[in-house]
């Protein structure tokens, strides 16, 4: 994924439960991974089996696959049975689409879903690199309807903040931080959506310190977003793998919960 910009900062504002609870009684426990799964086939074995044996112990809510910045070529030579593996072992699989903050024509954003959804039928989509901005609402809207038509279940955007209200209405999944570390220590004075389901928000964290993840789990859990991943790894593509301390705190806390994305 690449690193998020935008001019608005809204919060949500919707109903409370009826019951009561909300988004304040979150346990890290509950959290769910959403893997960027930027690693190639070839690269490491061991971590695409580490990734089904997690999602088979009911940690991962979904992976965004990513061939070439999009569904790459039709003659892949690795990816199709790869893929084919991870769905096998459980996996749901989303496929990952560039909208350059809604500058990229919206016939190649469509064409690349179409890719996704009938070479490989993953469960969802990615949209990274997406608009926050209630201007740009208009450039989504068909988007999103080519895609639910395409049989796309889930559909996710990353605008990495948190967007204008409207494209809760849109998507499915809104990943509403991606950054650094030592940006994510501040949420506590950041704006954060309100009364949403855990599992419709999604946290992406790098660069954090060897002895950082746990509080990084609690901090995502108290901003209500039931959707995370975290890693060490820093750089143009931080997301190469599971890494080791995510694996260890997950352990520690005993992260269980199975709540899916809806569909």
């Amino acid at each position: 994924m690449k690193f998020m910009r935008s001019t608005k900062n809204k919060v949500w504002k919707r109903k409370a439960p009826a019951d009561g609870t909300g988004a304040d009684q979150l346990t890290t426990a509950q959290l769910r991974l959403a893997v960027p799964w930027y690693l190639h086939p070839a690269e490491d074995p061991e971590q695409w089996e580490e990734l089904i044996r997690q999602s088979q112990l009911g940690r991962v809510a979904f992976a965004v696959v990513n061939v070439a910045s999009g569904p790459g070529p039709a003659d892949d030579p690795y990816y199709p049975e790869a893929l084919q593996r991870l769905r096998a072992g459980g996996v749901s699989l989303h496929g990952y689409v560039d909208t350059d903050y809604s500058a990229r024509p919206p016939q190649d954003v469509m064409d690349d879903v179409a890719v996704w959804a009938d070479r490989y039928q993953v469960d969802g989509i990615m949209f990274d690199r997406v608009s926050a901005d209630e201007a740009n609402l208009e450039y989504y809207r068909p988007i999103a309807e080519f895609s639910r038509q395409a049989g796309v279940r889930v559909l996710v955007a990353n605008p990495g903040v948190i967007p204008d209200p409207a494209y809760l209405d849109m998507f499915d999944v809104i990943c509403v931080y991606e950054d650094v570390d030592a940006v994510h220590r501040r949420l506590t004075t950041m704006p954060r959506p309100l009364d949403v389901p855990p599992e419709r928000l999604w946290h992406l964290v790098h660069g954090v310190p060897p002895e950082g993840f746990d509080d990084v789990l609690s901090r995502v859990a108290a901003q209500g977003a039931g959707l995370t991943f975290v890693t060490e790894r820093t750089g143009a593509n931080p997301w190469t793998g599971l890494p080791a301390g995510l694996l260890a705190a997950m352990d520690r806390i005993g992260l269980q919960a199975r709540h899916r994305a809806r569909a």
